[in-house]
């Protein structure tokens, strides 16, 4: 299990934290933005996140982090880089699936990258992400992973306040200067076993 936050506000990134903290504390990462959304840092670190790791950044950017318990290799920590494209990932992708020795985040990234965003209604597995690329980012989930967000863009993999779900089979371009989401494509959820119908 994993968990994303994400906020303009680093205390409240900090508050999200703890809040996910019992999602996994085997490794964490902060990452910041601008408001155009170009990456100003990126950070990694063995172990859980310690709130002290946010005075390195900058005020006044949107924070990206990621708490990790996880599921295949416990080197690799989040998010996983290709190139300048970037996939912070909470979930589990079904082994079958992987190539043998493959971290499932970078084995997704691998498929988004070269099928494009129709890939993900092939993706047998769970999945709630955050991904970046050409200075934007993008969220979306299947019906099986948690991700909610609130009106003032914070993000987590746990419930908070005042917080909605993410629309699951949805990817949502965000927009930094106007603290919005909209909806650029949208996909199916493979196969969801919690589904009784």
């Amino acid at each position: 299990m994993c968990a994303i936050v994400g906020s303009f506000s680093k205390e409240t990134t900090i508050a999200l934290f703890e809040l996910n903290s019992y999602r996994g504390e085997i490794s964490s990462s902060i990452s910041s933005f601008n408001m155009n959304s170009e990456l100003q840092q990126l950070n990694k670190y063995s172990g859980k996140f310690e709130k002290e790791y946010l005075d390195n950044h900058v005020d006044g950017m949107f924070y990206i982090g990621h708490l990790q318990a996880p599921t295949t290799n416990t080197n690799n920590i989040h998010p996983s880089e290709i190139g300048e494209v970037l996939l912070w990932h909470n979930g589990i992708i079904k082994q079958n699936n992987l190539d043998k020795n493959v971290w499932d985040t970078e084995w997704l990234l691998q498929r988004i990258i070269s099928e494009g965003w129709s890939v993900l209604s092939k993706i047998d597995g769970s999945f709630a992400c955050v991904l970046y690329r050409k200075n934007k980012l993008y969220l979306f989930r299947n019906e099986i992973c948690p991700l909610f967000i609130n009106d003032k863009l914070d993000i987590s993999s746990t419930k908070f306040d005042n917080s909605k779900s993410l629309e699951p089979n949805t990817v949502f371009e965000v927009d930094l200067t106007d603290r919005t989401i909209h909806s650029i494509e949208s996909f199916l959820t493979k196969e969801n076993p919690y589904f009784f119908g």
